[in-house]
């Protein structure tokens, strides 16, 4: 039988995945482009009872707040799911561990557009326990996505595969963006909201810092 093997039995199960690899990839893909795309949905122009309510400048505010939030979460998510598929690239038999990690990543990647509403909230509330949740948030998806990297790299033996030094990489270019979201929740409540969005930046300079050290450690190892 074309595409499903003998009895039934398709490729994934031969492989022993838990569950198909492009079903899982699919889900994903689908859950990142359905929280990207309720994040442009909150983006509205004032009404008229809010204007009368607080005043043209601070509904007009509020409304510029929600746009910069909203760059910065689209921008940060384009990047995890980049990463994503990276990862799920060098994936070839899907475990239990691998789904989890996966599903325990989407649930925050769904959080974004809460998050990103308390963000914008924050910039006129100055309320910093809503960026240090927003930040939070951001630390969780990373999380997870650094430990799927780290499953992989085990799982699919990548160190033989790619090199050290790409498969210390594939694990440390995950690591960057934790350090910074998850520094970012004391920071917050020490610095002004607006230098948030400054702070998460610093992940691409300080990738280019790690990957230099990640490669340049490579070469100094026996063998190398």
């Amino acid at each position: 039988m074309a595409g499903g093997g003998e009895y039934g039995r398709d490729e994934s199960e031969d492989r022993g995945d838990l569950l198909p690899h492009e079903r899982v990839v699919f889900f994903s893909d689908a859950v990142f482009a359905i929280a990207m795309t309720l994040l442009a949905i909150e983006l509205k122009l004032p009404g008229e009872e809010l204007i009368r309510r607080v005043g043209e400048n601070e509904a007009y505010g509020e409304t510029v707040s929600l746009f910069i939030a909203f760059v910065i979460s689209f921008l940060v998510a384009g990047v995890f799911w980049v990463g994503h598929m990276a990862t799920w690239k060098r994936i070839t038999r899907v475990t239990g561990k691998l789904v989890w990690c996966t599903v325990l990543q989407l649930m925050f990647v769904a959080l974004m557009p809460f998050a990103t509403r308390l963000y914008s909230e924050a910039f006129t509330g100055h309320s910093p326990g809503r960026f240090a949740f927003y930040a939070f948030v951001l630390a969780g998806i990373s999380f997870f996505a650094l430990l799927t990297r780290w499953l992989a790299v085990k799982q699919e033996n990548l160190r033989e595969k790619l090199g050290a030094a790409e498969a210390r990489w594939l694990v440390v270019r995950g690591l960057v963006p934790l350090l910074v979201f998850a520094a970012c929740i004391p920071l917050a409540f020490v610095l002004p909201v607006w230098t948030g969005g400054f702070i998460f930046w610093m992940i691409g300079p300080l990738s280019m810092i790690a990957r230099r050290i990640c490669f340049r450690s490579a070469k100094s190892e026996p063998g190398a």
